[in-house]
């Protein structure tokens, strides 16, 4: 786990603009100033993430080309990232469209980024089979890299990660809805399945039965390229923070999608690609979520950064707001823009 001080100097010009967000909410609180914040929890969040494909084979030599110079993982108390893929040698390849596997020279990259949790409950995790889960679980655990959302059995799938910063104890969870990936039983493996029912229960074990004093619950989840969230998702993380989460970070549509201050919450309903070698594309803007946790208080902000050749670096300036402008516009639909579907029908 990294504990450090507060972002670099560099973003301070970008610090005060938040995302805003469109939609029946209120507004975020702001960040007064830098100096007011020293004593949060400085959390730090990227999306999806894969250094393999069109990576592996444009890097060659370099493999720690991705986060070279980058330490805005670094300086946060705690990062994470979904981790789009297993790190295997192995396994039997699954049918499907596409299947990606990441060879473990690359973890060194991941933790010496200053990444400390990934979360592997997603659609391509079983892209090799049980083995190739079986091999990723045992490369991150040896390479000191926690995990959540899927496992050997339900138990393991399930199981929750809890690290503590400043005498608070945050909790993390990973949830996929299933599909591409097995659902974790109790003897068989498999992801954590995104069942309502299931994931409130974890959240009242982890927050209201005082194991934590925050939850952060990732999902992996949306449509693919879609901006806008569908109406059951927005639901569904709204209910998530009535139970008692605190962040809840998205992933999958590999865009990104609206942040949204829902009560005492936050919720980022995707945050997009990160480096991503699943794509041929390897020059891109895409952002980090900022949390920064006082309990009660939470503040959140977007960080742009470029991905420039598979090199990710801080981005400033115009560009910089011009990219949080574009995020502050992305819409969140309501119970309205449901009824009104109906209605034209």
């Amino acid at each position: 786990m990294i504990i450090a001080d507060l972002a670099d100097d560099t973003l301070i010009l970008i610090s005060l603009i938040l995302c805003l967000v469109t939609g029946p909410t209120t507004l975020p609180p702001t960040f007064s100033a830098l100096n007011d914040t020293t004593e949060m929890v400085v959390l730090r969040f990227g999306g999806d993430c894969l250094l393999a494909e069109h990576y592996e084979r444009d890097t060659g030599d370099d493999p720690h080309r991705a986060f070279k110079n980058f330490d805005l993982f670094r300086t946060a108390d705690i990062a994470m990232v979904n981790l789009e893929c297993p790190v295997t040698q192995r396994g039997t390849r699954q049918e499907k469209p596409f299947t990606f596997r990441m060879h473990s020279r690359y973890l060194p990259t991941i933790a010496e980024a200053g990444i400390d949790v990934v979360n592997i409950a997603n659609n391509h995790i079983f892209d090799f089979g049980a083995v190739g889960l079986f091999d990723t679980i045992h490369l991150l655990d040896s390479a000191g890299l926690a995990h959540v959302g899927a496992g050997k059995n339900l138990d393991e799938a399930y199981e929750p990660v809890i690290l503590q910063v400043r005498g608070k104890r945050i909790g993390f969870l990973g949830y996929y809805g299933g599909g591409e990936s097995p659902v974790a039983t109790e003897k068989r493996p498999g992801v954590a399945r995104r069942a309502l029912d299931r994931m409130v229960e974890d959240i009242d074990v982890l927050k209201n039965q005082g194991t934590c004093d925050a939850v952060i619950v990732n999902l992996h989840w949306g449509t693919e390229k879609s901006i806008v969230p569908e109406l059951d998702q927005v639901e569904q993380a709204h209910r998530l923070v009535d139970a008692g989460a605190d962040v809840i970070v998205g992933h999958h549509p590999h865009v990104w999608q609206a942040v949204e201050h829902y009560k005492s919450g936050v919720i980022a309903y995707s945050l997009g690609n990160l480096v991503f070698g699943g794509n041929s594309r390897s020059t891109y803007d895409t952002a980090i979520l900022e949390i920064r946790l006082g309990l009660p208080e939470i503040l959140h902000r977007v960080i742009p950064v470029r991905i420039d050749s598979w090199n990710a670096r801080a981005l400033t300036g115009e560009e910089a707001a011009m990219f949080i402008h574009n995020v502050s516009r992305l819409p969140i639909p309501t119970i309205h823009d449901r009824t009104e579907k109906e209605s034209t029908r």
